[in-house]
């Protein structure tokens, strides 16, 4: 049976209760499932090939980690830093992140599937070559985030920030930006098509495009012309 799912993204399957548990040192390879962590401290440490499924996290320092081809499953992550964290290749599936600081963080080239991602600070985060399937962010500041070339097919951004953000060689077919902030976003005309927006984003999004949008009433000044 498929798990219950919210905007069209399955959420995590969680068991009710989860034993509490207590980290402080990631194992290369090493699996953590069925726990919920709280205040742990983790910053700065570097693993490969660490699962976590069925886990919640709350208020868990993952700074500056370094957690290469990393897999999170069926996971909560809530009001956690992963500033400046390093988690490249790493697969997402059926995953929330809520209320985190992503600054700076850096998923390069990871897989994104059923993962919601809510009112979370990710100024500067680096999203490039990422895939994503069935993804949602929410009221996200992601300003001067990078997402080059990753495929953002049907990715719904919901009053998000995306001032000055990078989509240069993105694929946005079906990718919704109706309600979100889109001032200074570097994207072309290719990338564009497919994309969704809203009637008042239209003559911003020309503008990015070097497009000059007049009304059609405008007139040019009649020319004076002297004897």
């Amino acid at each position: 049976m498929k798990p219950s799912s919210r905007h069209g993204i399955q959420i995590p399957q969680l068991p009710k209760h989860l034993p509490a548990g207590r980290l402080d040192f990631i194992d290369d390879h090493a699996e953590y499932t069925s726990l919920s962590l709280s205040d742990c401290d983790l910053a700065n440490q570097a693993a490969v090939g660490v699962l976590f499924e069925q886990v919640q996290c709350e208020r868990v320092a993952f700074t500056r980690t370094r957690l290469s081809r990393m897999r999170v499953i069926d996971t909560r992550i809530e009001a956690s830093d992963l500033s400046a964290a390093d988690w490249e290749k790493a697969r997402f599936r059926r995953v929330e992140f809520v209320g985190c600081r992503l600054l700076g963080a850096s998923l390069l080239e990871a897989r994104i599937e059923d993962v919601l991602i809510r009112d979370c600070t990710g100024e500067g985060a680096i999203f490039a070559s990422a895939v994503f399937k069935a993804a949602r962010f929410e009221q996200c500041t992601l300003r001067e985030a990078s997402f080059v070339e990753a495929d953002l097919t049907g990715v719904v951004f919901h009053r998000c920030d995306l001032s000055k953000a990078d989509l240069r060689g993105a694929k946005l077919k079906g990718t919704d930006l109706r309600s979100s902030t889109l001032d200074g976003m570097q994207v072309g005309a290719r990338e564009l098509q497919g994309a969704v927006i809203g009637p008042l984003q239209a003559t911003l999004v020309a503008s990015l495009l070097g497009i000059v949008v007049k009304d059609d009433d405008e007139r040019l000044p009649h020319s004076t012309i002297r004897s």
